[in-house]
């Protein structure tokens, strides 16, 4: 039995051409669980060692004489491509040059995103590392203001009935018992203020939400991965729209509220038991920045 999964519970499957390996061992060394191990008759196949065969990959990369095949869990053996070459790789100047321009952007220009960017930017964000395979990550496209300005009214429509059960002094004061002080203040001196603005500002046809954004992604993932592979996926896209000329903002405000609607969920698509995690608005800068900005951890020490 492999590592649960939304798709069960079934290890990869490695398979060997015997006729064409040499032994090499080069997949036994890569092996993450010893599922591949170099014997002296050859290369031996345990599926039930450790968690079994988890679908890296790592073995069908790293084969010279190509000769090693993984189905299952999502992977095929047409997903190998040619490793991009050194020369057309970024280097670290140009890869800090890229962070350092980047910029949360909250003032769109007019102009829409083309389908065509969009599908660069998720194929990009597609490379982003995950815990353990499958992919457990998805994505819901917001294409066009239309799109965008219906989830964030949908949003705003979430936060009314949030407020109406918390935004009183009983749940205030009942709120101090079980909630952490820290969680309590972050609570009461914004999640409440935030939650007043975004309805208020659709009272007024304001999209405090999503800033009239003219595309967004909506990140959400399965229960079978951590939250933290969605945040990746999203950091990822978010680069790769930096690379194309966009601006980006991570939106942390509508996922919360969306995820405990399954109305919304089922309207926007996300597939049974997903939950959003984060959502990246995506446009082109109204207003450029002439200058960058340093920014350090809270703390920093090595042991």
């Amino acid at each position: 039995m492999g590592v649960i999964s939304s798709l069960g519970d079934a290890p990869g499957n490695p398979v060997i051409d015997r006729n064409s390996c040499t032994a090499c061992g080069a997949c036994a060394a890569i092996c993450p669980l010893e599922v591949l191990t170099q014997t002296a008759t050859g290369i031996a196949i345990d599926n039930a060692a450790m968690f079994g065969c988890i679908a890296c990959g790592q073995c069908m990369m790293v084969c010279p004489a190509h000769c090693i095949s993984v189905t299952g869990r999502r992977l095929h053996p047409d997903d190998i491509v040619d490793l991009p070459m050194l020369e057309s790789r970024a280097d670290a100047d140009q890869l800090a040059a890229l962070l350092l321009a980047r910029r949360s952007i909250r003032k769109f220009t007019g102009d829409d995103v083309p389908r065509l960017v969009i599908d660069q930017v998720l194929a990009v964000a597609a490379t982003a590392p995950m815990g353990i395979p499958p992919w457990e990550v998805g994505v819901t496209v917001f294409h066009g203001r239309d799109k965008v300005a219906e989830l964030a009214r949908d949003t705003a429509d979430s936060y009314r009935g949030f407020l109406k059960l918390f935004d009183n002094a009983a749940m205030k004061q009942l709120s101090r018992l079980f909630m952490k002080k820290s969680v309590w203040q972050q609570f009461q001196s914004f999640i409440l203020p935030l939650g007043r603005i975004l309805v208020k500002g659709k009272e007024r046809g304001t999209d405090y939400v999503f800033y009239n954004a003219p595309a967004a992604l909506m990140f959400h993932s399965s229960p079978y991965c951590d939250s933290a592979d969605a945040i990746i996926a999203c950091t990822y896209a978010m680069i790769a729209a930096e690379s194309l000329g966009l601006g980006t903002c991570m939106i942390g405000c509508s996922a919360p509220v969306v995820g405990r609607r399954r109305d919304l969920l089922k309207k926007y698509g996300l597939p049974e038991g997903n939950s959003p995690k984060i959502i990246l608005i995506m446009g082109y800068h109204a207003s450029p920045h002439r200058k960058a900005i340093r920014r350090s951890f809270q703390s920093l020490n090595y042991y």
